[in-house]
């Protein structure tokens, strides 16, 4: 049966129907376009004829028929969607759709939808997409609802850009009145982690002449060596941005771009922003990020010209660099993580410490500093700084700690430090440790777990007398978890009961690797908003312990 008169003249009017004219009808539920209802057919004229995003979907099936405008809308999945079932093409929102699909049909009236998301696989990778849209009803030639027609218009832009331009905004209000450069580091994460839809993970690197410092991050899962420091280098040495696969449990794309004034230190920084994989990579979301990076890096200018009129220059540039603490991938059996508190600066007063001694034993440290922020980065540097010599002189733990409380004695701010230490001894098969009114480390052992909790003692600098350590036995399968206090502590919570939770999320993990433990106590342990820093050392033998 040739197709009528009326099919051939809506058809002929656009690309896409032509393709709709070349489809085979007669092999869906719909027929031939002779035999179509008055109302399919009206809707199809209009759909047809109509520059605006129309979709027609009718019988059993609610096989598809659109033109030029909802093409676009649907990009790769066209020209397969012409005739297809709706739920075939767009199976990736039809728990969304359906049911709207579904309530026009039953006569439930037409619906209205405005910026409703829709994560939709159009273009090779699920998208987040906004669209304002109508369905409205159909009706067979004996008034029966038999199709819907979807009458729709993309907001994407317009609402992606609405939130990228508030995010500008409160970015540029929170930077108002910044003084000191770790501030502005500060300020900066804290305000652009809160638009987590355009950036999933955002860290500050600052130049302080020597090394790169993190000095400020988002990340949840553990900030320590979360990018490459070879491609920092070269951002800031290039000054010119980069896009790039980086990445810590699970690789993601990144822009890395250089801010603040180039070649001076504590003034220039490489800003790594994440990018989330549900928009495209394109000119827009390019241009967002570099008028960011530029607010950022004209208060962190700002800022540093303040510094060097008072002053304070050398002793942030210092403070940072005694701060830094690097990943200890040289000691395989360890696997560490340095979490800030949200908004806070990625330094602080907890830290941690793998050290391999020279008789091939292990010894493993965390401490915890009072305060936060560059004060308590100072002392925590120093302190950190003083164990680790300790330790590689020969001291055990009990006079590595003895030797602690004399020199936090004599430093402003180190009192009071809480301090652990745990020297494993494989070729006796025991550890040793001894605390300094920390937190007792915890021990997974064939799914059980018990606590390092011999004398707890004092902090550091804190009444006197000698330091005591106690040593045990273990086994080639013990798993050893250094901690603060910020992993268990909740407000109005003693910490027994945090430190519970914890012996029972580790007793679950003898069948995980070490990175995925570390990964599992950060996800478990930790609420969405934590008040403290938090260090964390795991480790577990050799197999061939």
């Amino acid at each position: 049966m040739s197709d009528p008169e009326w099919f051939r003249a809506v058809t002929g009017v656009s690309a896409t129907g032509r393709f709709v004219a070349v489809f085979d009808w007669s092999a869906t539920s719909l027929g031939s376009p002779a035999r179509w209802p008055s109302g399919l057919r009206s809707a199809v004229s209009i759909c047809l004829t109509s520059r605006f995003p129309i979709l027609v979907v009718w019988g059993p099936e609610l096989c598809m028929i659109y033109n030029d405008g909802y093409r676009e809308i649907l990009g790769v999945k066209h020209p397969a969607a012409i005739g297809a079932p709706v739920a075939e093409v767009l199976p990736e929102v039809w728990d969304v759709i359906g049911p709207m699909f579904d309530g026009v049909l039953s006569g439930k009236g037409a619906t209205w939808d405005q910026d409703q998301c829709l994560l939709l696989a159009r273009n090779g990778f699920v998208e987040e997409c906004y669209f304002t849209s109508s369905f409205s009803p159909i009706h067979d030639d004996d008034g029966a609802i038999r199709g819907v027609v979807d009458v729709v218009t993309e907001t994407t832009a317009s609402v992606v850009g609405a939130r990228r331009l508030s995010c500008l905004g409160e970015l540029a209000a929170g930077l108002v009145g910044a003084v000191e450069v770790t501030d502005v580091a500060s300020i900066a994460v804290r305000v652009l982690s809160r638009w987590i839809d355009d950036l999933p993970s955002v860290e500050l690197h600052l130049d302080v002449g020597d090394h790169l410092v993190l000095v400020a991050s988002s990340r949840r899962e553990g900030i320590v060596g979360a990018t490459s420091v070879a491609l920092l280098g070269s951002v800031l040495d290039e000054w010119r941005p980069r896009l790039v696969d980086v990445g810590t449990s699970s690789p993601e794309r990144s822009y890395l771009m250089p801010v603040g004034e180039r070649g001076e230190p504590s003034a220039a920084a490489v800003l790594v922003c994440g990018i989330n994989p549900r928009r495209p990579w394109d000119e827009s979301y390019r241009s967002f990020l570099e008028l960011a990076a530029g607010a950022v890096g004209a208060s962190l200018a700002d800022a540093h010209r303040t510094a060097v009129e008072l002053g304070e220059q050398r002793r942030i540039s210092d403070a940072l660099q005694h701060a830094m603490m690097s990943p200890t991938d040289d000691v395989a059996s360890v696997v560490v993580r340095y979490l800030p508190a949200v908004g806070n600066l990625a330094v602080g007063g907890d830290w941690y410490d793998a050290i391999e001694l020279a008789d091939g034993r292990l010894a493993l440290v965390v401490g915890d500093c009072v305060g936060h922020g560059l004060e308590a980065a100072t002392v925590m540097g120093q302190l950190r700084s003083a164990a680790r010599a300790l330790l590689l002189e020969g001291c055990d733990p009990a006079a590595m700690l003895e030797g602690l409380d004399r020199f936090a004695a004599t430093v402003d701010g180190a009192p009071s430090t809480t301090v652990c230490c745990v020297v494993v001894d494989a070729g006796t098969a025991t550890m040793t440790y001894a605390l300094a009114g920390h937190p007792p480390p915890v021990v997974e052992r064939a799914g059980r777990t018990f606590l390092l909790d011999g004398d707890v003692g004092l902090p550091l600098a804190v009444g006197a007398g000698d330091r005591t350590e106690t040593t045990v036995a273990m086994t080639p399968v013990d798993t050893i978890v250094l901690y603060t206090d910020g992993l268990i502590e909740r407000r109005g919570e003693p910490l027994s009961v945090g430190l519970a939770r914890l012996s029972a999320t580790v007793s679950a993990t003898g069948a995980m690797t070490l990175v995925e433990v570390a990964d599992h106590l950060v996800r478990t342990m930790l609420p969405p908003h934590t008040f403290d820093d938090v260090a964390l050392a795991i480790h577990r033998p050799h197999p061939g312990f």
